[in-house]
This record gives C-alpha cells, structure tokens and sequence, in this order.
C-alpha cells in the first residue's frame, strides 16, 4: 500500500489565508500522499508568496484566469499518481481519509471511486469574539469531488471537466460516471470537511442557476449520441 501514489489536485484563486490550511489537513493524512498540485487560477492576494521556497511534496502551477474546471484539468494534466484526489482551497480533509478510501480501492480493481461523508462546517462565533468554523448538522452523502479517491484512468474514460461551466463542473462530471455505470462506492465514515463562508461561489444564485441549466443541456446532448465525455 506505501508504493501506491495518490496525487491531490487544489485549485485555488485569492485564498492563501485558507490555502495553507487545506495543504496542512492533506499533509497529515494516515496513509501519505505523493504529491499535492496546487493550480493558481490568477490570484492577485499574493498566494504566489506561499511558495517563494519548495515545499515539496507540493507543487506549484500558475495560470491565467479560467475557473476551477480549467484548474482542475491543469492539474491532471501533470499528475504523476494512479489515484487522484481533490479538496478546494477552503476546505479540509479528515487526517484518516487516505487509510479508509485507497484500501478499497485497492482491493477491487473494479471500484473506480470511493466516496465518504460531508461534514459541512459554518462560522460561528466564539466567546473571545472571533469566528470559528463550527459542525453544521450531521454528516451528508453528497457526490462531492473533495470526499473521495479516483483512479487516474477514470478521466480517461469519463473525460475531464468541462472548462465552458464555471460552475456546476463537478456535477456533470458525476453525472457522466452515472451515465456510464461507474462503479462507486460510498462509506459511512467523513471524506471532506466543507467550510461555508462569506466568499462561496455557491453563494452566487444567478450563476448556479446558469450553469445547472447547462448542465441539464449537456446531459440531454448526449443521451442523443450517447453517453460519454465533454461537450
């Protein structure tokens, strides 16, 4: 199990104040990762001086803004493992995520993702008169890219992310692995932690609303000719 190579993909834009500390939750995993790519969608925050020095296992890639599928597909560009992981700059992984999810991966070479729990985490304040992240309700199955472990050669036969939807990507990625009778398995125990806050794109309704319809669109094109990847 230590010879297998998870590669751990992390878009990020105008984040380093939360950056840090997702790289950190991926550093502290059970089973060691091998390598973290983390893809500058264009900050202008001065993330970039997050890696003046190596911090390896990490690497660094910087592009012109394109959004996170764009990001994302960067990343797989130049991933080295044959297991891939994503978490967004602001959210975390529970330290024993790699030590539940690749054994089962290893296991079936049939099982072509794994998938754990969404703890969602809001802030809240606190008695000193900050604000924390706390736990929102319990844990939820969600199709979430950031709960769970992939095998490299899925892309391949799914395709990558659809660089045209600036939101909404990691749906109609999903929704192709149904169509195609991905076979997935989903565990009980937490995969990701999803951190709400003021800066969510999810919090832009105008444009989850925009790219859902596309979506929908997408799926109905190819239930024409089939299912398969990207427009």
């Amino acid at each position: 199990m230590s010879n297998a190579r998870i590669s751990v993909i992390i878009p990020t834009r105008d984040r380093g104040s939360l950056l840090d500390e997702a790289i950190a939750s991926v550093l502290a995993q059970t089973i060691p990762v091998w390598e973290i790519i983390v893809v500058d969608d264009g900050s202008t925050d001065g993330t970039a001086n997050l890696f003046r020095e190596p911090r390896s296992p990490v690497r660094y890639l910087r592009q012109a803004p394109a959004g996170p599928a764009a990001a994302r597909n960067r990343g797989l560009e130049v991933a080295r493992g044959e297991f891939i992981g994503f978490l967004d700059d602001d959210d975390l992984w529970p330290a024993e995520k790699t030590g539940q999810q690749l054994p089962l991966l290893l296991a079936d070479p049939d099982v072509a993702m794994v998938l754990g729990h969404t703890q969602r985490m809001v802030l809240r304040p606190t008695a000193r008169g900050e604000r924390a992240f706390k736990p929102y309700r319990k844990p939820v199955r969600l199709f979430s890219l950031g709960c769970g472990l992939y095998r490299r050669s899925l892309f391949d036969t799914v395709g990558r992310f659809n660089e045209q939807m600036r939101f909404a990507e990691d749906d109609d990625w999903f929704m192709r692995c149904k169509e195609r009778g991905v076979k997935t398995v989903f565990l009980p125990e937490l995969g990701q932690y999803y951190r709400f806050h003021d800066g969510n794109m999810t919090h832009d309704r105008q444009a989850k609303q925009q790219f859902l319809l596309h979506l929908v669109k997408n799926r109905l094109d190819r239930a024409k000719v089939g299912p398969g990847g990207t427009e």
